[in-house]
């Protein structure tokens, strides 16, 4: 009887490494953000603020911890940020003024073939009721802190990948 069920183990072992996955967190090598112009909602929020590809990448590997170059497991990160819209008005307000901003972030392994992580971020910053007089900031700021905050929702999603697909077992098998 411990004969077949130290048989029946062994097997079970033998049989479950090909899906065996290395556990995290990872870090990341790469961050890329874009704002494709054929996806972007509003074309005249990149008059406003060109540059919010570049800051949204610099604010997420400010937050995610950065892989050394000969890490053996790591993540890649693919940032589109498709819209910067003012409630549900595709165009900016004369002083570009907007208080939804919305983007994909896709989470890629070390070879990058395929995706382990693929969501969709939307903020929207609402005014709440006080019985204080209330000040809203600069759009400078605001911009800065919506940059933030997606960039915060990012490295979350970063968090949540907790395993890799083992793939040089799975090759080699």
């Amino acid at each position: 009887m411990f004969k077949k069920t130290m048989t029946a183990v062994g097997l079970a072992m033998i049989v479950a490494t090909p899906v065996l996955a290395v556990e995290g967190p990872f870090p990341v090598r790469e961050v890329d953000a874009s704002t494709p112009l054929e996806a972007f909602e509003n074309p005249n929020a990149l008059d406003y603020y060109p540059d919010v590809a570049a800051d949204v990448a610099a604010a997420v590997a400010a937050k995610v911890d950065a892989a050394p170059e000969d890490a053996e497991h790591s993540l890649g990160l693919s940032i589109k940020v498709t819209a910067l819209r003012l409630n549900d008005n595709p165009v900016l307000t004369d002083d570009g003024k907007f208080n939804i901003m919305e983007g994909v972030v896709v989470v890629y392994d070390k070879e990058g073939d395929s995706p382990l992580k693929n969501e969709a971020i939307i903020l929207r910053a609402e005014e709440m009721p006080t019985a204080m007089p209330a000040f809203s900031p600069d759009n400078r700021d605001f911009y800065i802190a919506m940059v933030d905050a997606f960039a915060d929702r990012t490295a979350e999603i970063v968090e949540g990948v907790d395993f890799l697909p083992d793939t040089e077992n799975n090759a080699s098998k």
